[in-house]
């Protein structure tokens, strides 16, 4: 898969795909199905289009949801389909203003070289969202060019969003969350430092640092899987501020299960599986530590 992180003219005809593919969910996995069956009957180069940093972290900086995925993540899960082109327009508030008609001529029919476009039914563009697919697949149509509108898709009654998915990961239900990205959610991060806490308890930990953009599950205890060179190991995790210790910064922390290795400065994904409880303050040290077997007890069952 070629990545474009600025508007270049494609060497090619492309089948276009748009979005945002923030967590690449069922929905965006029936459009990357649709735009690769498009691209080998016509042909066409299969092409990603969509924005970098999303819209909102520039339209409504102190309001933007954060983001289910990384950059770097969503590149590698859209590359895991087979994916020509990847373009990545670099969004800013002048690119917001542009008008929904020359997005469709200057970027999609010139840049793009687009013969097929495939997009969700709720895809917005242009200044102050004008454009929506309806008006898309109207002007593309006059030009000769092929639109596809994917419907809503739903999944156990409800339509498959990223702010569903969001909304689920701060609730604690990763493993409902699961299920409507057909993929498990993650956070990479660098391990650092931290209290060393972990291991006066007899269960060590990694610190995993964490992108501010990225949405945190709730605090509590969950199973997990952590990806590190090459290896998937089983662990637990906690996120919170431990409160039986009166701290109040929020750090993910994972123990790993018959690990001994040292990680400080290695990236770890650390792989949500299963919410075990939520984050509980203790009378004392020893209460802690009893519920801590009980909880990797718990992990290790969920993960058997």
């Amino acid at each position: 898969m070629k990545t474009y992180r600025e508007l270049l003219t494609l060497s090619s005809p492309t089948a276009c795909g748009l979005g945002n593919f923030d967590g690449v969910h069922l929905g965006h996995q029936k459009l990357i199905k649709e735009l690769l069956k498009q691209a080998t009957i016509r042909n066409l180069e299969s092409t990603i289009l969509t924005f970098e940093p999303h819209p909102s972290k520039i339209l409504y900086p102190d309001k933007a949801d954060p983001l289910i995925m990384t950059l770097k993540q969503k590149e590698n899960v859209i590359k895991t389909y087979g994916i020509d082109n990847l373009v990545l327009i670099p969004f800013t508030r002048d690119f917001s203003n542009i008008d929904y008609e020359d997005f469709i001529y200057d970027i999609l029919i010139k840049k793009c070289r687009a013969k097929t476009i495939v997009v969700g039914f709720d895809y917005r563009f242009g200044k102050k969202g004008a454009g929506n697919a309806r008006i898309l697949k109207e002007i593309c149509r006059k030009e000769g060019i092929d639109t596809i509108i994917i419907p809503p898709v739903t999944y156990e009654g409800k339509i498959v969003s990223s702010t569903l998915i969001r909304s689920l990961i701060r609730n604690g239900n990763v493993k409902k969350a699961r299920e409507f990205m057909a993929r498990p959610f993650s956070i990479e991060g660098i391990v650092v430092y931290g209290d060393a806490l972990g291991r006066e308890l007899g269960f060590p930990t990694a610190n995993v640092s964490y992108s501010p953009d990225i949405v945190l599950p709730a605090n509590g205890v969950y199973a997990v899987l952590v990806a590190w060179q090459g290896r998937i190991l089983k662990g637990i995790a906690n996120i919170g501020i431990k409160p039986t210790f009166n701290k109040n910064q929020i750090t993910l922390e994972v123990h790993i299960f018959n690990f001994n290795e040292q990680v400080y400065g290695e990236t770890l994904e650390v792989i949500f599986v299963e919410k075990i409880r939520d984050e509980i303050k203790f009378e004392g040290v020893s209460r802690l530590i009893d519920q801590i077997k009980k909880d990797v007890a718990m992990a290790k069952k969920i993960l058997s």
